[in-house]
């Protein structure tokens, strides 16, 4: 139909100034690897859900960037990690320059005529200015929104992640959160896995990177696996979602249905 919303959501790509590998991952060729086989679908939008920088917001990282989705076939939305450089980016992907406002990227899309809201946590936090412009933007808008943050908004029991690098205002910004019944679907990145959580009638979906997942057990760091991922989501009438990984050339498939709907569970992954 003329209004289904097919995305991609592509996360964590880590791009160095240089070609390089990190523990014996070809970052760049992992990313490259992944664009083809999206290049396969019939997308209407490609989201990079931040940190597409190694680092720092390395500038020759987003050149490259720029550079290789240049006859991407379909358009793309770049979001700022916490590894990012929001003034780089604007620098380099002119087309954003709109977007930021106090340093930050936040701004919302309406494609389809499905409403889009896209937070920069970049800073690790969900500053009070973009939970202002949050609440004005949904204040007189009923339909459903799709809300995309780079890290969670809440703990994900994955241990190490948790522990070290969780987003530090997570109890504000649910009392944003818990105002806003139009927002019912969360796609994050940042923590390396996948995984889908559910809060307070909002589902929250974390995607796996293309540079290498992180284990969620283990207390120190760990790479669970090395194999590349993504998300497509499909906004219909409502909003259906699965996770893809690339596994020696061939598209290993993971969906999900929801085992209960009280405050934070788990959902049940099956194939």
């Amino acid at each position: 139909m003329s209004d289904h919303l097919l995305i991609a959501q592509v996360t964590d790509i880590h791009i160095g100034a240089v070609d390089s590998l990190f523990k014996g991952v070809k970052i760049r060729e992992n990313f490259l690897k992944v664009l083809d086989e999206l290049k396969k679908k019939t997308l209407d939008l490609l989201v990079l859900s931040g940190d597409l920088a190694a680092l720092n917001g390395e500038p020759e990282a987003y050149f490259w960037i720029k550079e290789t989705l240049t006859h991407f076939p379909c358009p793309y939305i770049i979001m700022s990690g916490n590894h990012d450089h929001v003034g780089r980016m604007a620098r380099i992907f002119e087309n954003i320059e709109n977007d930021v406002s106090d340093g930050m990227l936040y701004f919302s899309r309406t494609v389809k005529e499905k409403r889009l809201i896209f937070l920069d946590s970049s800073s690790t936090k969900v500053p009070v200015q973009q939970l202002d412009w949050l609440k004005n933007q949904l204040v007189n808008y009923e339909q459903d929104v799709v809300l995309f943050i780079h890290h969670p908004p809440l703990l994900c029991d994955c241990q190490f992640m948790d522990e070290r690098y969780s987003l530090t205002n997570i109890e504000s910004l649910w009392k944003v959160f818990n105002q806003l019944p139009q927002i019912k679907h969360i796609f994050c990145g940042h923590y390396h896995t996948e995984k889908v959580l559910a809060k307070n009638g909002k589902s929250i979906y974390l995607t796996p990177a293309t540079i290498f997942q992180i284990d969620t057990v283990e207390t120190n760091f760990k790479i669970a696996h090395t194999n590349p991922g993504w998300r497509i989501i499909e906004w219909g009438e409502d909003v259906n979602t699965y996770v893809e990984y690339l596994v020696d050339g061939k598209i290993d498939r993971k969906n999900y249905k929801l085992l209960g709907k009280n405050n934070t569970q788990h959902f049940l992954k099956f194939n």
